[in-house]
């Protein structure tokens, strides 16, 4: 098998940020893991673009290696966000083990894990754009994983949202109607941004125009 096919087994796809687990080992060879959006360029390589201050980007530079772990478990992504939670640092620490060919720690629990070593940084901004080579793919869940991309969730919440809208607009309820109007714009702009050209911008589109259209209605009968 292929690596971009197993990339697209995983869900990554071309032009689409996923959200992942960024794991790498510190100057005293502790693990470090963080969230943080992905992208596959489609030449079987990954794209990670840390902030300069974080400590993810210091350990890339550093060791030049990191583990991309897949998961769509909020508690894991809950333990590697806020570590300050776990002072011994003996929880955190027994989330990992040795990745197999690089100087990377990985999750264990994670369904999926991506290999990569960087093959290019280049620094704009305070951010950083690091271009990985892809060395070794492999899931492990019994159910084919999928990387976790924020748009879909962002659509199935806007359309709960829309439901509710119109329902909202219907009973007269200005404040409750207005933030959850706030809140489709707001993921509107996240769907764009994480799956531009997509089915999910175009639905995206499709549940803000009938929003727009059920609110100029209400306007001409009231």
């Amino acid at each position: 098998m292929s690596i971009m096919n197993t990339l697209f087994d995983l869900g990554l796809v071309k032009d689409r940020i996923f959200e992942t687990i960024v794991s790498t080992y510190d100057s005293n060879g502790e693990p470090n893991a963080a969230p943080m959006g992905v992208m596959t360029d489609g030449v079987q390589r990954l794209i990670i673009e840390p902030y300069i201050t974080t400590q993810t980007y210091r350990n890339l530079v550093l060791h030049r290696c990191a583990v991309v772990n897949i998961t769509s478990e909020p508690v894991i992504y809950y333990e590697t966000s806020f570590k300050e939670d776990d002072p011994d640092k003996r929880a955190f620490l027994n989330l990992f083990e040795k990745a197999d060919l690089i100087n990377a720690p990985r999750l264990r629990d994670a369904d999926a894990y991506i290999e990569v070593k960087v093959r290019q940084i280049d620094v704009k901004k305070g951010r950083a754009k690091v271009l990985c080579g892809i060395e070794k793919v492999y899931p492990v869940a019994k159910i084919p994983p999928k990387a976790y991309c924020r748009a879909p969730f962002a659509v199935i919440e806007s359309i709960i949202h829309a439901t509710k809208i119109k329902v909202f607009l219907s009973n007269g309820e200005k404040e409750r109607t207005k933030e959850l109007i706030n809140l489709v714009k707001h993921y509107g702009v996240l769907v764009r941004k994480t799956a531009p050209d997509s089915v999910y911008t175009n639905m995206m589109k499709g549940i803000l125009e009938k929003i727009e259209a059920w609110t100029k209605a209400k306007k001409r009968f009231t």
